[in-house]
């Protein structure tokens, strides 16, 4: 069941811009851990939520209506996830992360991600995942086909692409007052694939580098990030879009210390 707490009810006459945040991971679901010294393991379960709650809080001060996929540590499915946010009607969906390298001379800082689906291999795992990605979508709920959905899907995704690249540049351009810049990014992420509005996804920082660690778990820096990426949203509501934004081309990251492989149906 898809937990909705902390969301901002609009006002009768005049639909408040509505924005869903999701808490990457959950429950079994850790995402990258850090072992430290001892027997403390650090999770990104943990951290995307602490990060997520003060980043809904910030949207909430500024006037939107807000939703989170999960607010504690449970198991939630990526299709009710994007099913939340579809359901919504929601203006734009912000999925958080925190990522991790085996390289910490070149790891550190804050990138954000668009979704890259316009490839042969991408195409394929969009067929694959079909009613998991589909679920809650405007594109299976106007057609009675499933083929015929996948291609509505694919003209949703198409749609919106420009648009979460000026979201995902709002909130690079934000960014660097808080934390290193690592600029926007194209990658296949599921949970972006099922949304039917602009959606990123944003690795606030690396779970093996210690400054980052501590921009999360110290309050009034994460505070100051929340506050920043909730100021890039306002920029992209009242069209305050960066002028120049260069879009990097798909890097994929591997993971470190994951203690299971993850499940198809998450990220």
């Amino acid at each position: 069941m898809i937990s909705l707490l902390m969301s901002v009810e609009g006002l009768a006459s005049e639909r408040k811009f509505t924005v869903v945040i999701d808490p990457g991971h959950g429950g079994p679901d850790t995402g990258a851990v850090h072992k430290q010294v001892g027997d403390v393991t650090l999770t990104e379960k943990h951290f995307t939520l602490l990060l997520a709650r003060d980043l809904s809080r910030e949207l909430v001060i500024r006037g939107h209506k807000v939703a989170l996929t999960r607010t504690d540590d449970r198991e939630v499915l990526l299709s009710d996830r994007t099913a939340l946010a579809n359901k919504l009607r929601a203006d734009v969906f912000i999925s958080i992360h925190m990522n991790s390298s085996n390289d910490t001379v070149r790891s550190g800082g804050v990138e954000t991600f668009i979704l890259n689906h316009a490839t042969d291999d991408t195409s394929k795992r969009l067929a694959d995942l079909e009613n998991a990605v589909l679920k809650g979508s405007q594109a299976n709920a106007a057609s009675g086909s499933n083929h015929v959905s996948l291609i509505m899907k694919d003209l949703i995704l198409d749609s919106n692409l420009a648009p979460s690249k000026e979201l995902a540049c709002s909130v690079q351009a934000r960014i660097k007052h808080a934390a290193t810049d690592r600029g926007v990014k194209q990658a296949l992420f599921y949970v972006l694939l099922g949304t039917d509005m602009p959606s990123i996804l944003i690795e606030s920082g690396f779970m093996n580098l210690k400054e980052d660690r501590d921009r999360i778990l110290f309050r009034q820096s994460r505070m100051t990030l929340a506050a920043e990426i909730a100021a890039a949203v306002d920029d992209y509501r009242l069209k305050r879009t960066p002028k120049k934004c260069r879009i990097r081309s798909e890097k994929q990251f591997i993971r470190k210390e994951e203690p299971t492989p993850r499940p198809k149906d998450r990220i």
